[in-house]
């Protein structure tokens, strides 16, 4: 259960974050660790955005601590290092937080700051997945888990790629869909657009590796047990995709974007319970 909660809220953490960028209240609280110099700031609508990013990250702080430290007592070996590196990443990320806010938003520690809030997420998936007594905690290259996982990478990749091209200000340096500047191929000489083309052309290839999996999954014995949820990710990627036509579409509105990047979430979820489950019978463990 406490799993899940952590794992909940820095579901939410990560999407209330893209709300705050989408709506230009990054620099609502443009001090740290107060805000305005207050513990409990003045009410305007941007600041309580920026302020609840805030509440919202020490309540996922605190579960995040409380979980590693149940998982701690009960993981062996190397994968006591999971919940030590869930913290320190946790750490690392409210001071990179804090300068992101006193150095006014710069794109590299932005997109950083996002990548290590996936990363906890991810660790924080794992730590909900294996409990250390029901489920000892496992780790698998092998075989189809090794696939997963390295398919779960390209989809890290590119949610991080879609953060640098909305903190780089390049989300509609291609205006159009599903063309970009009105040709198949642009120019590419203007790195807003090479970085907006780059994730399109990541996102298709990412769609084609789906349908290549799930056409796998029918003919292939191997692949057969993860059939149902290679075609619930085939459905993830085709919404993703349509999303961010909308995000393109609408001018970037907040509202696209969050849902953009849920759903990617999903997608990394969907992806790690078919990286788990795949080792599940073989009980491999760290």
């Amino acid at each position: 259960m406490l799993g899940r909660l952590t794992l909940g809220f820095f579901f939410l953490l990560l999407v209330w974050g893209n709300l705050v960028a989408g709506m230009k209240a990054g620099l609502g609280c443009p001090d740290w660790p107060l805000c305005h110099g207050r513990v409990l700031p003045p009410y305007r609508w941007d600041i309580y955005m920026e302020f609840g990013h805030r509440v919202i990250a020490a309540v996922s702080t605190v579960l995040l601590i409380t979980l590693s430290y149940k998982r701690l007592k009960v993981y062996n070996g190397t994968a006591r290092s999971v919940p030590l590196l869930a913290v320190g990443l946790v750490g690392a990320e409210i001071l990179l937080g804090g300068f992101v806010v006193l150095f006014e938003l710069p794109v590299q520690l932005t997109t950083i700051h996002f990548m290590i809030g996936l990363s906890v997420f991810m660790l924080v998936y794992y730590m909900a997945t294996f409990d250390g007594i029901s489920r000892a905690a496992g780790f698998s290259l092998g075989g189809n888990a090794g696939l997963f996982l390295a398919f779960g990478a390209v989809v890290f990749f590119q949610a991080a790629l879609g953060s640098y091209v909305r903190h780089s200000g390049s989300g509609l340096a291609c205006p159009d869909f599903p063309t970009c500047l009105g040709r198949i191929m642009p120019p590419l000489h203007d790195m807003h657009v090479m970085a907006q083309f780059s994730h399109r052309v990541l996102a298709y290839l990412i769609a084609i590796t789906v349908a290549v999996l799930y056409t796998a999954s029918v003919l292939d014995e191997r692949l057969k047990a993860n059939k149902r949820a290679i075609f619930y990710l085939f459905l993830l990627v085709a919404s993703q995709i349509s999303v961010g036509a909308l995000v393109v579409l609408t001018g970037l509105y907040y509202m696209t974007t969050a849902l953009h990047l849920a759903v990617a979430l999903t997608m990394l979820y969907v992806i790690g319970n078919m990286w788990s489950g795949e080792f599940k019978a073989e009980g491999a463990t760290l």
